[in-house]
């Protein structure tokens, strides 16, 4: 019934135009010529039959932002940058590049440097003809790859400090007192004495620390708080092992004799015997 309710004004307009369609001799009724308002009628009859929204969609009704998190991939660190052990050279998905020279690569295929100097990005038809590479060497003028067979160039995790020349100091101060003086006694090694501040003649801490050697002194071993109590259980244990080890001797001693007592303690010894008297 619905259905027929929602489509009849279609059925309408179709009637109308089944009638104008006629020959005029089927026609009973006499047909008018059409006039605009006729054709306003048949508009707006077809109007009657279209539905529209009475209830809003149900969702998003706000547009959600298309720019999702971002990946933060990419190079992190240029050519011949200067890096140090730990820094983040280039982020990827997948190997697009391989640790070279002093460089590793994490589990998510990050590649980090492993020592302090500049960054190379290279190739090295020996190793791969198609792979990519990023190292780092020591030198900022050196190009990688390095040539076969050559030296490996290693820091060590050392840097680099040109060797000063000690400066040569005179025998002699302004004032006419010698910087060094050596101590002869008998019976002992030569000792020698260099000049302070002060004006006092001391020698070196290290050679003064070196004189325990010369006593013949017993140095105890430094041991740390863990080992002091490690060691100290372990002798406990060793203690009540042996007390109870003598006990059992005792009690095998006293049984062979057969006129032994078990020693008990004055307020034992009380106790029992107070006890005896009720």
């Amino acid at each position: 019934m619905r259905l027929l309710t929602m489509r009849r004004p279609i059925f309408q307009v179709a009637a109308a135009i089944a009638t104008a369609a006629a020959p005029p001799t089927l026609c009973r009724v006499a047909i008018r010529p059409t006039n605009p308002v006729s054709s306003q009628l048949t508009a707006n009859l077809l109007a009657q039959g279209r539905r529209h929204a009475s209830v809003k969609a149900q969702g998003a009704y706000k547009k959600k932002s298309k720019r999702g998190i971002p990946k933060k991939l990419g190079a992190k660190r240029t050519g011949d940058q200067y890096v140090v052990p730990g820094n983040i050279l280039y982020k990827q998905r997948g190997t697009l590049w391989w640790p070279g020279e002093n460089c590793i690569m994490g589990r998510d295929h990050t590649i980090h440097a492993m020592a302090t100097g500049y960054v190379k990005y290279y190739r090295d038809p020996a190793r791969h003809p198609d792979r990519k590479y990023i190292g780092v060497v020591f030198d900022k003028s050196d190009t990688l790859p390095y040539p076969r067979h050559a030296e490996r160039k290693r820091r060590l995790g050392m840097t680099t400090h040109p060797i000063r020349t000690p400066v040569e100091q005179p025998a002699m101060s302004p004032s006419g007192i010698p910087y060094e003086v050596t101590r002869l006694q008998n019976g002992e090694k030569d000792r020698l004495l260099r000049l302070r501040d002060d004006y006092s003649y001391r020698e070196d801490n290290w050679r003064i620390g070196r004189l325990v050697q010369t006593t013949g002194l017993r140095k105890t071993r430094f041991r740390t708080r863990k080992q002091y109590l490690r060691h100290r259980r372990w002798r406990r244990e060793r203690e009540i092992a042996g007390q109870r080890k003598a006990a059992e001797e005792r009690k095998a001693l006293g049984a062979s004799a057969g006129s032994s007592k078990t020693p008990v303690s004055k307020k034992a010894a009380k106790k029992a015997k107070k006890a005896k008297r009720q």
